[in-house]
């Protein structure tokens, strides 16, 4: 070789080098430039400054997940003095419960096997298999895949949430969004019969082969050692859930997964390669109008966003100390998912879009940073008294937009369940500070009601009624919910 060809080589060497170390430093998306070491600094204090344990983050753009990362911790040990200490660092094969988008991976498998011909998303579920649960109302009969893939079914969220011992049917087969597990629960039976494979074989074949997804599981092993690599559900004081390792599958809400496969599971939907036209059109042209700007599609909410002239398909989830969500722009070919084992982790999901790709899905949702989370972390890092405090200097802040309405009903609806007696001292300088709001009088009937002062609770349910008769309906049957509670708990002393 000659000098001169030596030193290009050398130089295009040199460049490439560079390039591929600036490559690395920074990942494009919707043509921004985003600096991976400042991202990764923001969303480590997004985590500290609201108490989310842990976080599995991916962005995608034009088919590719451009950025990946996992933040925090599996767990916290709380110690006997009410400290919490972070055990275990989540990494990039941590999986979490990936909540109602487990329904997602569903999704994918119906719209192939409806591209195979070999399901009908308008013929009666009926005619491929009965469901036991339901033959007792004759409307199931009506019930179609594209009714349950669109929420739109009729069948109740979950048999326990009204009567216990009855499946039912609570509002007309493709009259009214009723949101249902149940009835994927139901979809996911019927595929194991038409193709004569188990759910953990179908999903297998249909799904996470195709689509490589490495990370993704629909149950735990039999004697529960795998995956072994799992993130641990949390409440906002941070304590942990206990986990639940499911070794029979629950399509609707108890998938394990990693951000990075729900990304690609997105992707696979979308890209023109798994789907056909006619299945992507009809996921994102089809379905009930929830409002002016959005619908539920047969798998997605679809979403219009008139300022950024931009149409987003979504899903959120939720279960015990886990969130989830997950977006992609059919406008721009660009999204996001994201997991949180903390129950905050769905406040910070606009802030993770303002940072990467800054869609505007969110709008004016009521989302980190705001002064709850100011309350929240002083709580859980000093105590009742020194949140109280602060709680009581904002309130009465002269400026009232530093502590809002919707501040201080966030505070009261994270605490509620969590610390009824700090959420009644709350309600009383709540009740100070707006006398004539009958708000505060039944933010602290409900606390005393969560604290099991009955009695108690009653009398300041009256007191509001005293306040304004128009509500008198509202605080009877409020009242009446505590005489019951007050029979039950006689009936199990006597």
């Amino acid at each position: 070789m000659n000098k001169k060809k030596y030193i290009l080589t050398f130089i295009v060497h040199v460049v490439s080098s560079i390039c591929c170390c600036i490559q690395s430093q920074s990942f494009q998306v919707d043509g921004r430039v985003i600096n991976i070491e400042e991202l990764n600094q923001k969303i480590n204090k997004i985590l500290d400054e609201t108490d989310i344990p842990g976080l599995s983050f991916a962005v995608f753009d034009e088919g590719e997940v451009v950025f990946y990362n996992a933040y925090g911790y599996k767990e916290y040990e709380i110690s006997s003095n009410g400290d919490a200490k972070g055990k275990g660092k989540i990494d990039k094969n941590t999986v979490f419960e990936a909540c109602s988008l487990s329904k997602s991976y569903l999704v994918f498998a119906i719209h192939k096997l409806v591209d195979q011909g070999i399901l009908d998303l308008d013929k009666p579920l009926h005619e491929y298999l009965s469901h036991p649960r339901l033959i007792h109302d004759n409307r199931y009969k009506k019930i179609t895949a594209r009714m349950v893939l669109s929420h739109f079914s009729g069948i109740e969220n979950w048999q326990f949430y009204n009567n216990p011992d009855v499946l039912e049917i609570i509002s007309e087969p493709g009259t009214a969004f009723n949101y249902s597990g149940e009835g994927y629960i139901y979809l996911s039976k019927i595929i194991e019969k038409i193709i004569g494979q188990d759910i953990q074989s179908y999903m297998k074949t249909l799904v996470y082969e195709p689509l490589k997804l490495e990370r993704t599981f629909t149950t735990f092993s039999s004697d529960s050692s795998k995956p072994s690599n799992y993130s641990v559900g949390h409440n906002v004081l941070r304590k942990p859930f206990p986990k639940i390792k499911n070794t029979e599958p629950e399509i609707a809400s108890m998938i394990s997964t990693t951000a990075k496969d729900y990304a690609k599971l997105l992707i696979g939907i979308f890209d023109n390669k798994h789907l056909s036209k006619d299945r992507i059109n009809d996921l994102v042209r089809t379905g009930l109008k929830l409002d002016k700007d959005s619908f539920y599609g047969p798998g997605f909410q679809i979403h219009h966003t008139e300022t950024y002239k931009d149409t987003v398909v979504y899903q959120r989830g939720d279960n015990d100390g886990f969130k989830g969500f997950g977006f992609y722009s059919i406008t721009r070919n660009s999204g996001y998912a994201m997991f949180t084992n903390g129950e905050l982790g769905d406040k910070i999901q606009k802030v993770l879009d303002d940072i990467t790709l800054n869609h505007g899905l969110f709008g004016d949702v009521h989302q980190y940073p705001d002064p709850s989370f100011e309350i929240i972390s002083i709580y859980n890092e000093y105590g009742y008294s020194q949140a109280l405090s602060k709680f009581k200097e904002l309130i009465f802040h002269p400026n009232e937009e530093v502590l809002s309405k919707e501040n201080i009903e966030r505070i009261i609806d994270v605490f509620m369940y969590n610390d009824p007696k700090f959420v009644e001292q709350i309600a009383i300088l709540y009740h100070e500070k707006k006398p004539a709001s009958l708000r505060p009088l039944f933010f602290l009937g409900k606390a005393k009601m969560e604290d099991g002062r009955y009695n108690e609770a009653i009398l300041e349910f009256k007191n509001a009624m005293k306040k304004d008769s128009t509500s008198n309906a509202f605080f009877e049957e409020m009242i009446s919910v505590c005489n019951e509670l007050i029979k039950k708990n006689k009936s199990r002393t006597n």
